[in-house]
């Protein structure tokens, strides 16, 4: 009966001490989850913060005409439409087109650039500007403009 006892006693120490330490890892994880998971929220606050303030820089607007007719107005709205020499249509898979503005002046050029970069669905692939041999003050400038979707 002693040995049973003892036994019995064996049983319930080991099963106490078990259970005690499975209860204490299973309060860590349960604490280290909790914090995993307050992290990726913080993540992901900063990711829609990041979100938000890239469509800002990138200008929030998105250019819903065709990009064609972009060139012509925006360089109407610059008062550039003359200095268009040609307006040639990309071929490919996005809606691009390559524009060649002849006699602009520095100025003129960072303008055309900025119109061009305030939609967030309007990239500038390449350019090129070129200096004018005739009247130092003036280049040309060719650039190759695509709508994303």
């Amino acid at each position: 009966m002693k040995e049973t006892a003892a036994a019995a006693l064996l049983v319930v120490t080991v099963f106490a001490a078990t259970f005690a330490f499975f209860s204490a890892r299973e309060g860590r994880l349960i604490e280290e989850k909790e914090a995993l998971k307050e992290r990726y929220e913080k993540i992901y606050s900063m990711a829609e913060e990041y979100k938000g303030l890239s469509s800002r820089n990138r200008g929030a607007e998105r250019l819903e005409e065709g990009l064609l007719s972009f060139v012509q107005s925006s360089g109407s709205r610059l008062n550039l439409s003359d200095r268009i020499a040609t307006i040639k249509p990309i071929p490919g898979s996005v809606e691009g087109v390559s524009v060649l503005y002849q006699g602009l002046t520095f100025t003129e050029i960072v303008d055309v650039l900025q119109v061009a970069g305030g939609y967030s669905n309007v990239r500038v692939r390449a350019f090129s500007i070129s200096k004018r041999f005739d009247d130092p003050g003036y280049a040309d400038l060719n650039m190759q403009i695509e709508k994303m979707r």
